[in-house]
């Protein structure tokens, strides 16, 4: 398969096929236990966006409405939201091999020699706000560069650890949930489930070798 800019296909016919190969492919190492680096409940994750994305791409297939459309629409923004920093965590580095990499469809890592090494400077989250729903917004910045929004050199982005609950958490071993900012200004969406809880959150640069950098302070706001 030839890759362009972005390894996870346009065109949701596409999405869903490669979507269900990664998963199934995953799922089975995995369960073989020749992956044992990958957690059982985010493989289960995995299989649960799955699912939520085929039985919402199955309701349009025929005549539909406006809300079928809505559902099919954040069903695949939800499961790609997962997928990538599943790949760049779990599938990018050892025991996964090329021909694994090669048999999901995404990229092999670049072996060529690289001056970026593993990030000493934090991901700074300078704005964190409800933005309608249950958006939460939130802006970076490098803490060597106040004032730009800009993504340092060699970075795939800053990873998101998190969590929703009903009380603030200060400990950073309790925020399990994961998403990688691709871009300093970043939406994250949550759910009416979520709704009077707080989002505790911290971030880190994460280079382009999986390696994660020191953490910022966690941040705390209410949803809803």
């Amino acid at each position: 398969m030839a890759y362009s800019k972005d390894y996870i296909p346009t065109r949701d016919a596409d999405f869903g096929g490669w979507l269900t190969n990664l998963t199934g492919y995953a799922f089975k190492k995995v369960n073989d236990k020749v992956w044992e680096h990958i957690p059982v409940d985010k493989i289960t994750q995995l299989k649960s966006h799955e699912t939520a994305w085929l039985a919402a791409f199955a309701k349009i297939a025929g005549p539909h409405t406006s809300v079928d459309t809505e559902e099919k629409n954040d069903a695949r923004k939800a499961a790609e939201a997962f997928v990538r920093p599943f790949v760049q965590q779990y599938l990018k580095f050892d025991p996964v091999t090329d021909e694994d990499r090669t048999a999901m469809n995404i990229p092999n890592r670049d072996t060529t020699a690289t001056p970026i090494g593993k990030p000493v400077t934090r991901a700074q989250i300078v704005s964190i706000k409800a933005s309608g729903g249950f958006r939460i917004e939130l802006i970076l910045q490098d803490e060597s560069a106040p004032g730009s929004h800009a993504v340092p050199y060699g970075m795939n982005g800053a990873l998101l650890n998190y969590t929703v609950g009903a009380e603030k958490i200060a400990d950073y071993d309790a925020l399990k949930e994961t998403r990688l900012m691709t871009r300093a200004h970043f939406t994250l969406e949550l759910g009416p489930a979520d709704e009077g809880k707080f989002l505790s959150c911290a971030a880190r640069w994460q280079n382009e070798r999986g390696e994660l950098g020191p953490w910022d302070e966690i941040h705390h706001i209410a949803v809803g």
